[in-house]
């Protein structure tokens, strides 16, 4: 159970087919088969759904796939309101910003909300890049730090024993 008396949710967010878009519906399935207790959804497409994943009591992590000149793989966590205000990413119809703000308006506001960019830098069709691929197992690590109630050790790294 969530701090907020809630579940645990980690929606990933992407396209499969257009190259580091796959990323969060990827963390999704990973966090999904590793963790029991969180609520992972793997989202394709209309996000206009976003605000009824999850309900007002809830700790929601958001994973979407952004672009920088920090190399693939580069965890980002987004201020929601800072997204708002244009600073983020969608390559969807309706972007995680506008799903925020559709449910603030619903009264579906999650009791926390954490919005995690990961770099990528190959958004055309096809498979994910090379350089996110290897990445994958710390994309996945930094995402389950930023779970509530998961340590930061839940998950071992590459050199875990």
């Amino acid at each position: 159970m969530a701090p907020g008396g809630g579940r645990v949710v980690v929606i990933g967010v992407g396209h499969r087919d257009r190259g580091d878009d796959a990323i969060g519906p990827a963390v999704a399935d990973e966090i999904g088969r590793r963790l029991e207790h969180v609520t992972a959804i793997a989202r394709e497409g209309d996000l206009a759904v976003l605000p009824l994943l999850w309900t007002e009591n809830d700790d929601v992590v958001v994973v979407d796939a952004c672009w920088s000149k920090e190399p693939a793989g580069h965890v980002h966590e987004i201020d929601p309101d800072r997204l708002r205000n244009g600073l983020g990413m969608s390559t969807h119809g309706l972007s995680v910003a506008d799903a925020v703000t559709l449910a603030e308006k619903l009264g579906r506001r999650p009791a926390s909300l954490t919005i995690l960019g990961v770099d990528g830098h190959s958004f055309a069709h096809g498979p994910m890049s090379r350089e996110l691929a290897a990445a994958f197992p710390q994309v996945v690590d930094e995402v389950i730090r930023h779970l509530p109630g998961c340590p930061d050790t839940a998950v071992g790294g590459p050199d875990a024993t």
